[in-house]
């Protein structure tokens, strides 16, 4: 039985041990777009701590106060790593900048390829 959940801002799945999050299209966050994003996604996973797949595509801006939230203790809680997926050479190396300017605790990478990230995720699922 897969276990979904559709909110207004991303769609989370429950697949292979992981959570696949794919953000809605258009997307702007701002701190209370991901302080929301956070609760749904512990509420849907119930606290429990999983790797991500994280289909970054529909994201067109993130403000800086967002940015900070979801790298930091609260915006990682319930997540083991996450693997970030963009769709453009030019939204990796963006995606690799912010990773190296807002640093988390857990391990994160950026992908252009879904199979990649996965792989790479598998070593975190038990």
């Amino acid at each position: 039985m897969k276990q979904e959940l559709d909110t207004n801002y991303v769609h989370l799945e429950l697949r292979d041990g992981m959570l696949v999050g794919t953000y809605k299209k258009g997307l702007k966050i701002n701190l209370s777009i991901a302080r929301e994003i956070v609760q749904s996604r512990l509420a849907f996973t119930n606290n429990k701590k999983l790797p991500a797949l994280i289909f970054n595509q529909g994201v067109i801006s993130m403000d800086k106060e967002a940015r900070q939230f979801l790298s930091s203790a609260d915006g990682i809680k319930g997540l083991k790593a996450a693997a970030i997926i963009l769709d453009s050479p030019f939204g990796s190396f963006l995606g690799n900048f912010f990773l190296a300017v807002n640093k988390t605790s857990m391990p994160v990478r950026i992908f252009t390829n879904a199979g990649s990230a996965s792989k790479w995720l598998a070593q975190f699922i038990p």
